[in-house]
């Protein structure tokens, strides 16, 4: 009950100010103990892929836990972009999915 009551606090703040990215699998390059590891080797095709065949797999969406197999990577940059478009624009809040976090970012790409 407590946790209803939190949640529902939250969700009214956040409908004036503040954003929530949801995104799914973030690819990018990543340091580990001075080691790159390239994750986008993995996450660019991935998501050209998902993005591709996303009128074939939009049926399946109803499924339990399909979001998390079947939702495209998003580049960290994107996830950047986005966050710099929130912090920059009044308009943006709310919580984000994958799309929105796409779309946020191009309005802030250069």
């Amino acid at each position: 009950m407590f946790l209803l009551i939190a949640f529902l606090n939250f969700t009214v703040m956040l409908t004036s100010s503040g954003i929530v990215l949801r995104p799914a699998f973030i690819y990018g390059k990543r340091r580990v103990d001075g080691f790159e590891v390239p994750l986008d080797l993995v996450g660019e095709p991935a998501e050209k892929i998902l993005r591709a065949v996303e009128n074939f797999t939009k049926p399946l969406s109803s499924l339990p836990a399909s979001d998390l197999l079947l939702a495209p990577p998003v580049s960290v940059d994107d996830v950047a972009l986005a966050v710099i478009n929130g912090v920059t624009d009044d308009d943006f809040f709310g919580i984000f999915t994958i799309d929105q976090i796409k779309e946020a970012a191009n309005k802030v790409r250069v």
